[in-house]
């Protein structure tokens, strides 16, 4: 085997890069990360050991089957993710990415552009695993890529390829129409809390309705994230549902880590559950289980994340009011402080989006209805 050094310009500036010559017109480039200035002899020296590790490396050891790598990269992933993240990479990876490249049995060496947008088209047009006909979205399309282009990138950094195919591969054009949540109006809101009265799932909706929380952040509310003195509200703990029950100290990004005003009647609510909760603890003693969480059992358990959206399901299919999912109380939310004339930049805040072009990419149609609203008063306003 032979092999040469070549120089290559990049971020980090001009590096030496091994090329070994594989025979049968195949090269291998390796990435010495060795700056191309006063280098160069450091380099000869690493190119001969790589030939010599090489050429005593048998062809079968040298190459790997694409979906075997990717298991081994979520082996690696599991020390350098959350587990709700994990469980995310695992459902991608495991239900649709390997089964699709499995009969293939394609090396990850010989992976291509084409062949990533290959399997890109086919999910977008026939992607489903629930049986129904039709593609995955391309929002969903995009995790995808996602962690095909981390494994990419790991087989990279350790020279098992010489380039990242994921970079250069293009999805499908994005025919999704943009997300329109459904909403209740002030006076729906009102009938749903009528609906509820006399049982903890009022104050639940109640306070989801206020805050536009997410059902992480509610059933992640602890005591100690209340302020009776200062009278705020703040959200850092959550509990999230994926393939298993995850509570942790952290929220969805940076801007869902906040604090809200303690509103009147929010505080009467929580401080009635903290009054029904002691008497629970006192009544039950050492059987009662002190979770530190607000909305519990008698006992102190807590609920299962999926219980709020099971029982608001259930009550709201025997209603006359319309039948839109858990979430959509924090679109409601979003749709009244529009309609109060809240600023976009307002409504992000309180809801906690990472930046407000979510705001404006899921509530436009509705921030357009209050302007017209608001821009009749100007229909007079100049001389004709």
């Amino acid at each position: 085997m032979t092999g040469s050094l070549q120089v290559k310009s990049g971020k980090k500036g001009d590096m030496f890069y091994a090329v070994l010559h594989l025979g049968k017109g195949k090269y291998k480039w390796i990435n010495l990360k060795l700056p191309a200035k006063n280098n160069k002899k450091l380099a000869q020296q690493r190119l001969q050991e790589l030939i010599i590790e090489y050429e005593n490396k048998p062809d079968e050891q040298q190459l790997i089957l694409f979906t075997d790598y990717i298991k081994k990269w979520l082996k690696y992933a599991e020390n350098q993710v959350d587990i709700i993240t994990l469980e995310g990479y695992n459902q991608y990876a495991t239900k649709h990415i390997i089964p699709y490249f499995e009969p293939k049995k394609l090396n990850i060496q010989d992976i291509t552009v084409k062949h990533l947008e290959d399997y890109y088209a086919y999910k977008s047009k026939d992607g489903r695993l629930d049986g129904k006909k039709g593609g995955l979205s391309y929002r969903t399309i995009k995790l995808h890529s996602i962690v095909i282009n981390l494994v990419l990138k790991y087989a990279l950094y350790h020279d098992v390829i010489d380039a990242n195919p994921a970079e250069r591969a293009k999805l499908p054009k994005n025919n999704d129409n943009s997300f329109k949540g459904n909403f209740y109006t002030v006076e729906q809101c009102n009938e749903i809390l009528k609906l509820f009265r006399g049982v903890i799932m009022q104050d639940m909706i109640h306070i989801t309705l206020l805050y536009g929380l997410r059902r992480s952040e509610l059933m992640g509310l602890k005591w100690d994230a209340i302020d009776f003195e200062n009278d705020t509200l703040t959200i850092k703990h959550t509990v999230v549902l994926n393939e298993t029950v995850v509570a942790k100290d952290k929220t969805k990004n940076k801007a869902s880590n906040r604090v809200y005003p303690l509103l009147p009647i929010v505080k009467e609510i929580l401080l009635r559950i903290k009054k029904k909760q002691e008497e629970y603890k006192n009544l039950l003693g050492d059987c009662y289980n002190d979770t530190g969480y607000i909305f519990t059992r008698e006992d102190g358990r807590t609920f299962h994340p999926s219980y709020v959206s099971h029982m608001f399901r259930k009550k709201m299919d025997k209603s006359d009011l319309p039948r839109y999912r858990w979430h959509d109380l924090r679109h409601s939310t979003a749709s009244i402080l529009l309609a109060k004339g809240w600023s976009m930049k307002d409504v992000s805040e309180w809801l906690g989006h990472s930046n407000i072009n979510i705001t404006m990419d899921t509530y436009t149609h509705v921030d357009i209805n209050r302007k017209r609203e608001l821009s009749s008063s100007l229909e007079n306003l100049l001389e004709k």
